[in-house]
């Protein structure tokens, strides 16, 4: 009995050093990190998956990292870039380019010359989509934005067609006389009109075509156009065309009248015969085309020509 309690304890304690072998058993593998121009990603991290084993890459973007045996899996990631998962397999060399990383603006908002959390900001920023701009007819930018943001005031200074708009964002402000905000289009910028014999510079551009409004309101929102943007900035943004399928859109509007229910009323012989016998009964005078009805039509039924 003693001796098979022997050998059993050989053979887990064997089984033991021997799994604990192969675990620690692990190789070198080395490479270097860079960007899409081929410029070296110094301090990126690169990691082994699942684990805590990490390095960081030198001022040339060359790292080397001990990686057990039984992984495969390398993770390189950089602050603003998109990370990347490398399959190592049996190379214990890898390259590694890490892509730009997209900017989300649910979470980060472009104010002047940085960023900022949108939980941070202290100014005012509304978002017009073309979705919304779709859900009324718009003829201008300025009726696609009326009532669609806080703040912002729309006044119609002439009916004439193309007519100037004015438009004040959290009240009326003025430098040089200029109360209206600046207009970026795709990054262009165009000065809006507002006096009421003045022609609406914006009325050429389709709100159809408009993918997005941004509505920039306070200081450090509008501090990369400085004076220009005192009275707050409206940053448009075109649609684009997209790769893939060739694909048609396009808008219609339709409308259903119903006629008014018609009302039983005298032709005009019936009408000439009631003024006749009215002016005997009461007096008056008859016109001379009322004194004969039979020489008279039906005459006109505009009812159903309506």
């Amino acid at each position: 009995m003693k001796k098979y309690l022997y050998r059993r304890f050989l053979s887990v304690f064997f089984c033991l050093l021997g799994a604990t072998a192969a675990f620690t058993q692990s190789r070198s593998v080395s490479g270097t990190v860079k960007d899409e121009t081929g410029a070296p990603l110094a301090g990126a991290t690169v990691s082994v998956k699942n684990l805590k084993i990490t390095t960081v890459t030198n001022a040339d973007g060359a790292f080397n990292l001990n990686v057990p045996a039984n992984n495969r899996v390398l993770v390189i990631s950089f602050v603003g870039r998109q990370s990347k998962e490398i399959g190592i397999n049996s190379n214990n060399v890898v390259n590694v380019v890490l892509d730009a990383g997209g900017v989300n603006l649910n979470e980060v908002v472009v104010v002047g010359y940085g960023t900022a959390k949108k939980a941070n900001l202290t100014t005012s920023q509304t978002a017009v989509t073309a979705k919304e701009i779709s859900r009324t007819v718009n003829t201008t930018v300025e009726q696609a934005i009326q009532g669609r943001a806080a703040g912002v005031y729309i006044t119609q200074n002439s009916g004439q067609p193309g007519g100037g708009i004015s438009v004040a964002i959290r009240g009326i402000n003025s430098i040089n006389g200029n109360t209206e905000p600046l207009y970026v289009i795709d990054g262009v910028q165009v000065q809006g009109g507002g006096t009421t014999n003045s022609s609406n510079p914006l009325s050429g551009l389709n709100p159809s075509d408009i993918e997005d409004i941004q509505i920039l309101q306070g200081p450090s929102a509008t501090a990369i156009y400085g004076s220009r943007g005192t009275n707050g900035v409206l940053l448009i943004t075109t649609k684009r065309g997209k790769s893939g399928e060739a694909r048609l859109d396009y808008g219609y509007q339709y409308n259903i009248q119903t006629p008014p229910e018609r009302m039983p009323v005298m032709d005009l012989q019936q009408y000439a015969s009631m003024v006749k016998a009215y002016h005997v009964l009461a007096g008056g005078t008859t016109p001379g085309e009322f004194l004969d009805s039979s020489l008279l039509g039906k005459g006109t039924d505009w009812q159903k020509e309506l």
